[in-house]
């Protein structure tokens, strides 16, 4: 059953996104970083704050140039070993790309996936999630989804468990799921995704295991601020008008 009827007129956040990308090559080390960075644009409704956005950049330009620079130190050091036991040389290679998943109602979701490959196997696979509310500069979590009063560390396990159990073959044996406050998750537009890390449910071959709760089958559950509902056409005509006063 559908408990809403999803509508296109949503507040769309006013920012540009630009594509940054950082390449180098050695001979034993080389790495593709791509990653975004935010910047505001002007217009007659909605004005996101540049110091909130500086604050995001950084973050995850940080998060990125981290990343890169342990598996440095790790190539260093396993290739140091390598050259005093005789052994051949290892290459490393790191990857990283993002997308930018919701950006509407002064939310933004944004995601940065971490690669490291050993001799082209991968050895690192993780996924960053970035989920900001654009008014506050601050990070929120799972439960601030959801309305007040909703048991949604419940729900969410339910759902997930349930998701779970239709396909057991691909998950570890008796893997039960109780899903914790500080959950891994973003937004889309048709839901949140609820993720997992490499080898924490299910084998390492199946990736990051991902779980779409759709708001069309939890709109009850769901703080409307963070879908598209008439409820938002309305935030846009008052900051419009708050504005021109």
């Amino acid at each position: 059953m559908n408990y809403y009827e999803r509508s296109d007129n949503c507040l769309y956040n006013p920012i540009h996104v630009k594509f940054n990308e950082d390449l180098s090559i050695g001979s034993t080390f080389s790495s593709s970083l791509q990653y975004p960075s935010f910047f505001t644009l002007r217009n007659s409704y909605f004005n996101v704050s540049q110091n909130v956005l500086n604050n995001i950049n950084s973050t995850i330009k940080s998060d990125v140039f981290t990343f890169k620079n342990g598996l440095i130190d790790e190539e260093i050091q396993v290739n140091d070993d390598n050259n005093k036991n005789n052994n051949p040389e290892v290459k490393y290679r790191v990857i990283t790309n993002y997308a930018n998943t919701f950006s509407k109602n002064h939310i933004l979701s944004t995601i940065v996936n971490l690669m490291a490959f050993v001799d082209e196997k991968i050895e690192y696979n993780e996924l960053n999630n970035y989920n900001f509310d654009l008014l506050t500069g601050n990070m929120f979590t799972i439960g601030n989804v959801f309305n007040p009063n909703v048991d949604y560390l419940k729900v969410i396990s339910n759902y997930v468990n349930y998701k779970i159990s239709q396909n057991k073959e691909l998950y570890y044996k008796d893997v039960v799921v109780d899903i914790p406050e500080d959950q891994a998750f973003y937004l889309t537009d048709e839901g949140i995704v609820i993720y997992f890390g490499v080898d924490e449910i299910a084998p390492k071959e199946f990736g990051i295991p991902r779980f779409t709760m759709e708001y069309k089958k939890f709109a009850p559950y769901i703080n409307p601020r963070f879908y598209c509902t008439p409820e938002n056409i309305y935030t846009a005509m008052r900051l419009k008008s708050n504005y021109r006063r």
